[in-house]
């Protein structure tokens, strides 16, 4: 009888090495997914920072243009003006009659001495140009305003004469026909949501402004 044949066998390794590789590899692929997420991460994150310092910076700017409008007294003295413009009006009248209080900053809500801007909880709604909605993850955007009273504008580069209304630098006095000088201060607060751990975003813009004497 005969004996049947044997075949030969081979004792290979490449098994147990693919295996490794593939480890390897998923491990490289890990390690690269994380950190690829982790870089999307931080670009969003910069991205909405932009975002919000994009849009703070604008509310100072309607804070500025908003001072800018009422302070002209063609404006503020016509049709129904909002609260807060009234409160403009009011307090500008107020400087101009009292000459100690040039040189301090008032804010345009409570008339006092401005301490910074508040929380933006407590300024008023024509002050507001988002108000959040209940139950909505909104963005609020507001602005609070200061006003000062620098003096008058000193004119120069003009003629003399000697009629009645004439700017006459030469006396050495304030002249009453100088324009007023005023400086506003614009402090905007953007806040992402409404929790009391919002992110809150603050841009302070300041702009000098002359007025036609009253």
């Amino acid at each position: 009888m005969a004996n049947p044949v044997q075949r030969p066998r081979f004792h290979s390794e490449t098994g147990g090495i693919t295996i490794l590789v593939a480890l390897m590899l998923l491990v490289l692929l890990t390690i690269a997914a994380i950190g690829m997420s982790r870089n999307s991460f931080r670009e969003i994150v910069s991205s909405g920072t932009t975002r919000q310092g994009a849009m703070v910076r604008n509310t100072a700017d309607a804070g500025v243009e908003w001072s800018i409008y009422w302070l002209d007294i063609a404006n503020a003295g016509s049709g129904s003006p909002p609260a807060t413009a009234v409160s403009m009006k009011t307090l500008k009248d107020y400087l101009l009659q009292n000459d100690s209080k040039s040189g301090v900053a008032y804010d345009v809500i409570t008339q006092a001495p401005y301490g910074g801007p508040p929380s933006i909880s407590s300024i008023p709604a024509d002050q507001v140009l988002t108000p959040p909605v209940a139950g909505n993850n909104m963005t609020t955007q507001a602005y609070s305003i200061a006003l000062t009273r620098m003096g008058k504008l000193p004119i120069t580069d003009i003629s003399q004469g000697t009629t009645q209304g004439t700017f006459s630098p030469a006396q050495g006095g304030v002249s009453k026909q100088a324009p007023d000088l005023w400086a506003v201060r614009s402090d905007a607060q953007v806040q992402v949501g409404t929790s009391l751990l919002s992110p809150n975003f603050q841009h302070s813009k300041e702009a000098w402004i002359s007025t036609p004497v009253q």
